[in-house]
């Protein structure tokens, strides 16, 4: 853990620290040239960028400890914990996207950026998605466009959404489990998660898993760079 002087707290020693500070300064810069109605929700959607984050390392790194600690024969309050930390990494992964996405668009809105409007409908809607739409057609938004589009397009978020989704609203992810006769069952794998009707099979070791985490932080390092470079110098 390293500390950030943007939040005040303690955060992950990969969270992208200068990437953030460089992009707050320079946002600042425009939002308070005069200070306007962008500024509130900027401030706020900024904010939970690095709380997210920082409840998204944390809760992988729990659900991680757990299963190198204890293997797979757990009872149910440690299964509980477990699915809990699962929930939790991916609900506030997307949530540290979304209010990048969200922050980026406040910024946008300002008149001295002045590339889309950011009224209550567009509050309402806005996710990277519709961001993507509605700076695609704006050439002084080349770069970040292509950040968006880069991360609408990859199956990483597909599954960092669908996974939130599956488990905030539907069910949790069914684990898979074996049984055999005359000889023992294959070792449980820390993740082995069947299909279900709107998520795939998921299924690897801690470390092959850790490659989501890495894409979410390469992901908001590339948006928060063409976030500053958004801003007039």
């Amino acid at each position: 853990m390293r500390y950030c002087s943007e939040y005040c707290i303690e955060v992950p020693d990969d969270f992208p620290v200068e990437e953030l500070t460089t992009f707050m300064a320079a946002a600042r810069r425009v939002l308070l040239s005069p200070m306007g109605p962008e500024w509130a929700e900027f401030a706020g959607a900024s904010n939970l960028i690095g709380w997210r984050y920082r409840a998204s390392s944390e809760e992988w790194h729990y659900y991680k400890r757990s299963w190198q600690t204890h293997g797979v024969a757990v009872d149910h309050e440690c299964l509980y914990r477990r699915e809990r930390a699962l929930f939790a990494m991916f609900t506030a992964g997307v949530s540290c996207i979304e209010s990048t996405s969200y922050a980026l668009a406040a910024l946008s809105s300002h008149p001295r950026i002045d590339l889309i409007s950011f009224g209550a409908s567009e509050k309402r809607n806005c996710s990277p998605k519709k961001l993507l739409e509605w700076l695609a057609p704006l050439p002084m938004a080349a770069a970040l466009t292509q950040a968006l589009s880069e991360l609408c397009a990859s199956a990483e978020w597909k599954l960092w959404v669908d996974l939130r989704n599956r488990m905030s609203h539907r069910s949790n992810l069914p684990r898979v489990s074996f049984g055999a006769i005359g000889a023992a069952p294959p070792p449980a794998k820390p993740l082995q998660f069947a299909a279900t009707s709107s998520t795939p099979v998921v299924e690897g070791d801690l470390e092959s898993f850790d490659a989501l985490h890495s894409w979410l932080t390469d992901s908001l390092r590339k948006l928060l760079i063409e976030g500053n470079n958004l801003c007039p110098k």
